[in-house]
């Protein structure tokens, strides 16, 4: 009994610290002479944007959502520059403060906006529901060989809100489980060194403290891809990357 009892107290004594290193906080310092990560991210050709069909037999919600529509999963310019990128570093031990705004995401015309968005840690979800329709709104973190929910949300009337905290960080998918065709993706950052591409596919992320860094480039379709970038004091560091077919 007082082996077994020894044991727990170990185990009891272990785990916080343990768990202490993987959770590691990000300091908030000056940045004095920092530099930047600028760039364009493109696709080698066009890709056509696929069309999504909407499925409901409800009368209200066909007149309100349509038949079908674009999905911009692809949105590319002219000169093949890709929207909608999540351009990340997700290991920064410490560097500029972050910026102090929620994530407003709506339900709205049986779609969510934005498509892309990005989230703070210590910050708030702010979801809301533009249409006169029930929708939920399910947000779930996006694991290798699963989909963790965090929240899910429901809001039966038009323009109900509800916030909740930003607690755990990674990529994470919306969904609403009444309408299957509605999706949207959100990084949620534990540091504020994270951008999304334009129109016209560049980004540009500031205020970094001089090093090496891994660097993250996500797209709903095209995927995911790494790169090691060192930022240098006072300097812009380019980073551009192409992406090869879907």
């Amino acid at each position: 009994m007082k082996r077994w009892l020894l044991l727990v107290l170990v185990l009891t004594l272990l785990l916080p610290a343990s768990s202490f290193a993987r959770a590691k906080k990000y300091e908030v310092v000056d940045v004095e002479n920092g530099g930047s990560i600028v760039g364009t991210i493109k696709a080698a050709e066009m890709v056509a944007d696929p069309v999504e069909k909407v499925e409901t037999t409800v009368p209200e919600e066909t007149k309100l959502c349509g038949s079908e529509f674009k999905m911009e999963k692809y949105v590319i310019s002219a000169d093949l520059g890709v929207k909608n990128v999540i351009v990340f570093i997700e290991d920064v031990a410490k560097g500029k403060a972050m910026p102090k705004q929620d994530l407003y995401l709506d339900n709205k015309n049986c779609q969510f906006h934005p498509l892309v968005g990005v989230a703070y840690k210590s910050s708030q979800f702010v979801i809301h529901n533009s249409d006169p329709i029930f929708h939920n709104t399910s947000l779930g973190l996006m694991m290798k060989d699963k989909r963790s929910t965090v929240y899910n949300l429901a809001l039966p009337t038009q323009n109900a809100t509800i916030k909740k905290p930003v607690q755990r960080t990674g990529m994470i998918s919306v969904k609403c489980d009444s309408h299957k065709w509605m999706r949207s993706y959100v990084y949620a950052a534990k540091n504020p060194y994270v951008a999304v591409t334009g129109e016209n596919g560049k980004f540009e992320i500031t205020d970094i403290l001089p090093g090496k860094y891994e660097v993250t480039v996500w797209h709903e379709g095209f995927g995911e891809v790494v790169k090691t970038v060192e930022v240098k004091p006072g300097q812009a560091t380019t980073m551009d990357h192409t992406f090869a077919k879907p």
